[in-house]
């Protein structure tokens, strides 16, 4: 790399670091969603207030449950319905938080990004790092609670990227689809922005105050190299590379033994967890194609 190459991603990556305080506030309809996750009486009502102040992911959320994934005999017409017949708080609320995020970037400048993709591996991450925190004796109820919503959100950097750089992006996204390896994108990122997606989700996360956990985890996931005593952390980078991994050959799978030893668990165990049947994955496509329109 030349001199004046170097120059050029250094000032990208210091404009891209202004470019994150920038951004638009978080979205009020996530402000108050994520002041359910520190409410240890949170019950359908107050979420469907929230929901139900934002008609734009109301309709969303009333077109998922009544897609025909779910096949009822009798429509959803509520997202109190929706909540109690079909996808219940936890679920709502983390895609809402999603939702309302996805909002702050434009997306239709990078034609190489696909959006139900991101979201497909997103949920698939979410559902790993809750089944995680489920099996962690050290997750306590706070890691528990987060621990879907931080699988869901861990790389909001990628989106904050196709927002911010959208051609530079595109570039790295097409060279990431050309050499076909795993584990390469950071890399390609890091040659061409001086910084990568993984950073960029961590500095995205701090500057809206996200939950201190979910911070921590995601800033273990953009230097593991860090210390990382919060269980959340090691459940993220951990949930996020077993999903990694069922997406390509057994060969040029990440060895996940380091992290099932921190997690007290079986490597092949860790794996199993990020595998679904045909059953949930319909589930999961369906709720993908719902966020990505």
């Amino acid at each position: 790399m030349t001199s004046n190459a170097i120059q050029d991603n250094a000032d990208t990556a210091a404009r891209l670091a202004q470019s994150i305080s920038a951004l638009p506030p978080l979205p009020a309809t996530a402000q108050e969603i994520l002041t359910c996750f520190g409410d240890e009486f949170i019950d359908a009502d107050k979420v469907t207030a929230v929901v139900e102040g934002d008609p734009g992911i109301c309709a969303k959320l009333l077109g998922l449950s009544n897609s025909a994934y779910f096949g009822l005999a009798e429509p959803v017409n509520s997202i109190g319905e929706a909540i109690a017949r079909v996808l219940g708080v936890d679920t709502v609320r983390s895609l809402v938080l999603a939702m309302a995020i996805q909002r702050s970037f434009d997306r239709s400048r990078c034609s190489g990004f696909n959006t139900e993709r991101f979201w497909m591996q997103s949920l698939l991450t979410a559902e790993c790092c809750k089944k995680l925190a489920a099996l962690s004796d050290d997750a306590d109820d706070d890691v528990r609670d987060l621990a879907y919503s931080a699988g869901l959100c861990h790389n909001l950097g990628l989106l904050a990227l196709v927002h911010l750089e959208p051609s530079r992006t595109n570039v790295v996204l097409a060279a990431h689809r050309d050499t076909n390896e795993p584990n390469t994108l950071a890399k390609l990122f890091y040659d061409e922005l001086s910084t990568d997606h993984k950073i960029m989700t961590a500095e995205v996360a701090r500057t809206w105050t996200l939950p201190e956990p979910m911070v921590a985890a995601y800033q273990f996931r953009a230097f593991p190299d860090s210390q990382c005593d919060h269980p959340l952390g090691k459940i993220v980078a951990a949930g996020t590379l077993a999903v990694e991994n069922t997406e390509v050959n057994e060969e040029q799978r990440t060895n996940l033994e380091p992290w099932a030893s921190q997690l007290e668990i079986d490597a092949e165990e860790l794996q199993k967890l990020a595998v679904l049947s045909e059953r949930q994955k319909e589930r999961v496509q369906s709720l993908a194609s719902n966020m990505s329109g």
